[in-house]
């Protein structure tokens, strides 16, 4: 089984190999060493979550968290002398993926903001119906660490889904506050890739993050269903302000023109359920 595992993995990697027809790289891309007081600290970061922290369980085939995880750091020199669409980073290798970052510097389909997204390398070269699930932080330092800006999420990347991130990461008016330093913009990210296991989804991810999420989304689905409630209590209260005004007019109408009416709107109903 190992045996047929190992071969299948080195297919993935043979399949992820740069073509020679790629786009060559922009900026300096570069391994990020372990810094627990740099990366997302609470000390360090303003509203942010910690990440993956702690690694006790390995996954299906034998392999901890913590090898299917990477930090990388990526430095773009002379920034507002850009003039290219959209900017990407060298490939780099998380859970035997390869992946990389891509950068709008004007925005991608939005205006005025920065959009970043983390890619799959070569998808189009996979083996058919892949699919990786990972956890992902892109960050945007700022040479006061507090005000450094971080989003993270979840996504499982597949063939119709192979890059994902913000359109509206952050607006382009503050990349320039202290976001780029000797005009050279400094994007971090780490990424989690998780291997699945029916019944114990996330297991890799620290328990404290597990319950980040769950809030994060009960949250969401709350704020969906009082939102539809609030919109339904409107349409009701609207209806039985408007109902006092017709039941004044309806009253004011003589026997004969109620019944004209009445024989009306069942002639037109009639005629919409025939059709």
């Amino acid at each position: 089984m190992g045996t047929a595992r190992d071969a299948l993995r080195g297919a993935l990697l043979q399949s992820t190999s740069s073509s020679t027809g790629s786009k060559e790289p922009d900026g300096v891309l570069t391994a990020t060493p372990d810094a627990p007081g740099e990366w997302r600290s609470k000390s360090t970061c303003l509203d942010c979550v910690p990440t993956t922290s702690t690694y006790l369980e390995e996954d299906d085939d034998g392999r901890k968290p913590n090898e299917l995880f990477g930090k990388f750091t990526w430095k773009i020199e002379r920034f507002s002398e850009i003039s290219k669409r959209e900017l990407r980073s060298a490939q780099f290798e998380v859970g035997d993926y390869k992946w990389y970052i891509l950068v709008y510097p004007q925005g991608c389909d939005v205006c005025n903001h920065l959009s970043l997204f983390l890619c799959v390398a070569d998808y189009d070269k996979l083996l058919p119906g892949w699919s990786h699930f990972a956890q992902f932080t892109i960050a945007v330092v700022n040479k006061d660490p507090k005000k450094s800006k971080y989003s993270d999420t979840l996504h499982r990347f597949c063939k119709k889904e192979h890059d994902w991130g913000w359109k509206k990461f952050m607006e382009l008016s503050k990349v320039l506050d202290g976001f780029t330093l000797s005009d050279t913009l400094v994007i971090k990210a780490q990424v989690q890739v998780i291997l699945d296991k029916p019944g114990r989804p996330f297991r890799c991810l620290d328990a404290q993050y597990r319950r980040e999420l769950v809030r994060v989304y009960l949250t969401n689905v709350e704020s969906i269903c009082r939102r539809f409630c609030d919109e339904r209590r409107a349409r009701l209260a609207w209806l039985r302000g408007e109902a006092g005004p017709f039941r004044e007019w309806w009253d004011g109408l003589s026997p004969e023109r109620q019944r004209r009416l009445t024989a009306e709107r069942g002639e037109v109903r009639g005629g919409q359920d025939g059709g």
